[in-house]
């Protein structure tokens, strides 16, 4: 019966979250909703982060320091990137993030840590070999950002003189990847949240749908 009770909380847990992106899909299909969808995704991507962090099971010191860290680092490093276009090529944040600082949303350090903290879990199911996680992780970033490149300028997140990101877009956020999977493994945080999993491959869904609607449907 216990076992049941779990698989139930499971499918519902999945059956919610591909239902709550389904209604954002729509939002963002019609276009006397459009708007409104780009006005609420500060807030979705709160309301998320904050279902993943809820069923966390790992708040030791460390855990804490290690994600603050990569909170900070990595909206230093995006900041740094916007400003000089070395690190990811010439790109602009529009107002789909929210609100900015340094021309950086100020989301974008907390999204990195949910990539990674998501990314994590799902490897480290499928492997225990710390290499292996590590390189992975990183592998499963990129290629949600792949995906994701082609939807943040429909979704007015961010876009690119470019049109679509160069090469070095794809080698720094591997590199980061790593190094914050790497101190994942170094300290042992324990991201074991099977939910967290499944928003990341929701994620993905969704953002190839929207990507498909933008290449064939938006001028």
């Amino acid at each position: 019966m216990i076992k049941r009770l779990r698989q139930w909380e499971a499918e519902l847990g999945t059956t919610h979250l591909v239902r709550f992106y389904a209604v954002g899909l729509l939002l963002f299909v019609l276009p006397y909703t459009r708007d409104l969808f780009v006005k609420i995704i500060p807030i979705t991507l709160l309301l998320v982060f904050g279902l993943a962090l809820y069923r966390n099971k790992d708040w030791r010191v460390k855990t804490v320091l290690c994600f603050l860290f990569i909170v900070l680092t990595s909206f230093f490093v995006e900041a740094i990137g916007v400003a000089t276009g070395a690190l990811f090529g010439a790109y602009a944040y529009e107002t789909g993030l929210g609100v900015k600082w340094l021309d950086t949303p100020l989301l974008i350090g907390l999204n990195w840590l949910f990539l990674v903290y998501a990314s994590h879990s799902i490897v480290s199911r499928i492997t225990g070999n710390p290499i292996l996680r590590i390189l992975s992780g990183g592998i499963a970033m990129v290629g949600y950002d792949l995906v994701l490149e082609i939807a943040a300028p429909a979704m007015e997140m961010w876009s690119f003189q470019s049109g679509y990101p160069p090469f070095i877009n794809f080698l720094t956020w591997f590199i980061m990847a790593v190094i914050y999977h790497s101190l994942f493994v170094a300290l042992k945080i324990k991201a074991d949240n099977p939910l967290a999993g499944k928003i990341f491959w929701v994620q993905i869904a969704f953002f190839m749908c929207i990507s498909l609607f933008h290449i064939f449907f938006m001028p």
